[in-house]
């Protein structure tokens, strides 16, 4: 057999060219597909890894809120506690202020109604008491105990005090010139007491002065004297019923 030179040439040279298409119309795009492929998987694999990575964060993150939230849960729940303990210490202590000031009112309440009882008792006491000596002075009351407290007041007329005395005359001025006392005596007086009291009253009140005497027995002994709006208290009567007021006002 003869080794052809030119045949093994052109076979060599087709078997380029067939290499050289192959390698430019059918290995180049299979390369580039499979380098596509590879890179999609690639980026498939990196967006895995990203989103694996992302779950493992958002689950991180998911545990430390669930721990956050926990020990949130924890602290407000002892704060609740610690608010509930004080409200119950201050509705303990609201309770037994309260408890305490009600015992206080019912001790006033207490205390006010023996004091009122007291009082009473004591009022009713010195009620009687001033009717026994009112009694005592009836039985004692006479006219010469009338005529006696009469001329203690012609003395006192003639020294009244200045507050006393300017009170009397202007009285009288109101009453005007020529104007008239009134005297009311417990028991009837002579023609010269009554002169002598129209005296000693003109002269303190610095005017002329008429007496229009009437008898009055509650005065028990004695006489009262108006001037106006001013009077003058000069027997038994006035005085136990000062003596009664002020016991009452003590």
């Amino acid at each position: 057999m003869q080794f052809d030179w030119t045949t093994f040439v052109l076979e060599v040279l087709n078997f380029l060219v067939l290499v050289w298409i192959l390698k430019r119309f059918l290995y180049r795009p299979v390369l580039d597909v499979l380098d596509a492929r590879q890179a999609r998987v690639t980026d498939e694999m990196a967006q895995a890894e990203q989103a694996q990575q992302a779950g493992a964060s958002l689950k991180q993150e998911y545990g430390e809120r669930l721990a956050h939230w926990a020990q949130e849960r924890e602290q407000m729940r002892q704060q609740l506690e610690r608010e509930l303990g004080q409200q119950r210490v201050a509705g303990m202590e609201r309770i037994r202020q309260s408890l305490a000031d009600e015992e206080a009112k019912a001790r006033v309440r207490d205390a006010a109604t023996t004091a009122a009882h007291e009082a009473e008792l004591v009022r009713q006491a010195a009620g009687e008491a001033y009717a026994n000596v009112a009694a005592m002075l009836k039985r004692l009351a006479s006219p010469g105990l009338t005529a006696s407290i009469a001329e203690l007041l012609i003395e006192d007329l003639a020294a009244l005090p200045p507050a006393q005395r300017e009170a009397l005359r202007e009285a009288a001025a109101k009453v005007g010139a020529g104007g008239a006392a009134d005297v009311a005596a417990a028991h009837p007086l002579d023609a010269s007491t009554v002169q002598e009291i129209a005296r000693s009253l003109s002269t303190a009140a610095g005017q002329t002065l008429k007496i229009a005497v009437v008898s009055d027995p509650a005065l028990i002994a004695g006489v009262r004297i108006a001037v106006g709006e001013c009077l003058l208290h000069a027997n038994l009567a006035d005085e136990l019923a000062f003596f009664r007021r002020q016991d009452g006002e003590g």
